[in-house]
C-alpha cells in the first residue's frame, strides 16, 4: 500500500525540474543572442547600439550612458591631452645658473658704492693653463713704425703762405704743383713753361724745413722730381726745381686727369693745377672722382693761360676749384 502510493509522487516531482531546465536553456541562449559583438549581424543589418551601465558599490544609483555620451568622453579627453603636449612643447628649456661657490670670486662695491670695473675686468685664472700676453720683438718693432709713420703723417710747425703769378695767399705744408707740359705751353705755343720755372722757384724758396713739396709735369705721361714722394723743403731739394722745370720739353698730347690723379696720391694740402685747358677736358664723372679723391683735405687752385681774353666763363677748371675749396684764375700771356 505504501509503494502504490510513492510511486506517482516521484513521477510528479520530474516535471517541475524539466519545466526548469528548458526555461534555463531559452534564457541562456536569449542571453547570447544579445550579447554578441556589435556590427556582428548580417550583411544589410544595422549595427545595434549597446549601453553601459554605472553601478556605484554600495548605492542603488544607477547611470545608463549611451555610445554618444562616451564618445564626447573620449574625445573630451584627447583635446585634454594634446593641449598640455603643446603647452609643454612651448616652454623654454630650463637654465643652468652657476653655484655662488663656481664664481671666481665676489664681487665687491667700492666705497663709494661704485662697481669695481678692474676686478670686473680680470682675466680668468686656471690651474695648469699658462697664458701669454707678452708682444713679441716683431710685434713691438711693427708698432713703433706705425708710431713713426704717424708722427710723420701729423701737422708740424706753421703753414707756408705762397703766391703766384699774381694770385691771393695759397696756405699749406704739403704742396704739390701740376703743369701742362704739352707742346701748347712750350715756346712753340704759349711759352708757359718759362714763365713757371721763375714762379715756381720764387714760391717753393719761401717754404720752410717743416714744409714739403713736388712737381708734377705731365702730357699723356707724368713726370716728377728723382721719386714719386713729397719732398721736404730743403734747400738742396728746392735746388732742384730750376733745372727740373728748366729740362721739360714740351710735346706730346694732353691728359689732364693723368696729372690730377697722379698729385692726388701723395694726399697734400694743396694742390695748383697750370693749364692751358686744352682738349680734351674733364667730364662730370671725372670731375666727381677727383673730388672724392680730394676728400676735405685737399685744396685745387687753378691756373688757367690763354691768349686773349677769356672765352669760357664756366668750364671744367672753374667747377673743379669751386668743387674742392680752391680758386680760378686766368692769365693773358699777352699781358706778360
Amino acid at each position: 500500500m505504501s509503494q502504490a502510493t510513492n510511486q506517482p509522487v516521484h513521477r510528479e516531482n520530474w516535471r517541475p525540474l524539466l519545466l526548469s531546465l528548458l526555461t534555463h536553456t531559452l534564457l541562456l541562449t536569449l542571453l547570447l543572442f544579445v550579447l554578441r559583438p556589435v556590427g556582428a549581424g548580417g550583411k544589410g543589418q544595422p549595427d545595434r547600439r549597446i549601453e553601459v551601465v554605472l553601478s556605484v558599490a554600495d548605492s542603488k544609483t544607477k547611470e545608463y550612458l549611451t555610445e554618444t555620451d562616451v564618445t564626447e568622453s573620449i574625445e573630451q579627453t584627447n583635446k585634454s591631452a594634446a593641449s598640455q603636449s603643446s603647452a609643454a612643447d612651448l616652454e623654454p628649456p630650463p637654465i643652468a645658473f652657476p653655484e655662488l661657490e663656481d664664481l671666481a670670486g665676489p664681487i665687491v662695491p667700492t666705497e663709494t658704492g661704485q662697481l669695481d670695473a678692474n676686478q670686473m675686468a680680470e682675466a680668468p685664472t686656471s690651474d695648469g693653463l699658462n697664458i701669454e700676453f707678452e708682444l713679441s720683438n716683431e710685434d713691438l718693432k711693427l708698432i713703433a713704425d706705425d708710431q713713426r709713420r704717424l708722427k710723420a703723417q701729423q701737422p708740424v710747425g706753421n703753414p707756408a703762405s705762397i703766391s703766384l703769378f699774381g694770385s691771393g695767399k695759397l696756405e699749406g705744408r704739403r704742396f704739390v704743383f701740376v703743369i701742362d707740359r704739352s707742346q701748347s705751353m712750350g715756346t712753340a705755343g704759349l711759352g708757359v713753361l718759362d714763365r713757371a720755372r721763375t714762379e715756381l722757384t720764387n714760391a717753393i724758396n719761401r717754404l720752410e724745413s717743416n714744409h714739403s713739396f713736388q712737381i708734377v709735369a705731365y702730357h699723356d705721361r707724368t713726370v716728377t722730381i728723382e721719386r714719386r714722394q713729397l719732398l721736404p723743403a730743403t734747400a738742396g731739394n728746392k735746388a732742384l726745381v730750376p733745372e727740373f722745370i728748366g729740362n721739360l720739353a714740351a710735346y706730346g698730347s694732353t691728359r689732364h686727369e693723368n696729372g690730377l690723379t697722379a698729385a692726388l696720391a701723395f694726399r697734400p694740402d694743396v694742390i695748383v693745377f697750370m693749364t692751358d685747358g686744352g682738349l680734351p677736358t674733364l667730364n662730370g664723372g671725372q670731375l666727381e672722382t677727383v673730388k672724392l679723391m680730394a676728400g676735405r683735405k685737399t685744396q685745387i687752385h687753378c691756373f688757367q693761360f690763354g691768349s686773349g681774353p677769356l672765352q669760357k666763363k664756366v668750364n671744367f677748371m672753374t667747377r673743379m676749384a669751386s668743387q674742392n675749396k680752391g680758386t680760378f684764375q686766368y692769365i693773358d700771356v699777352n699781358k706778360w
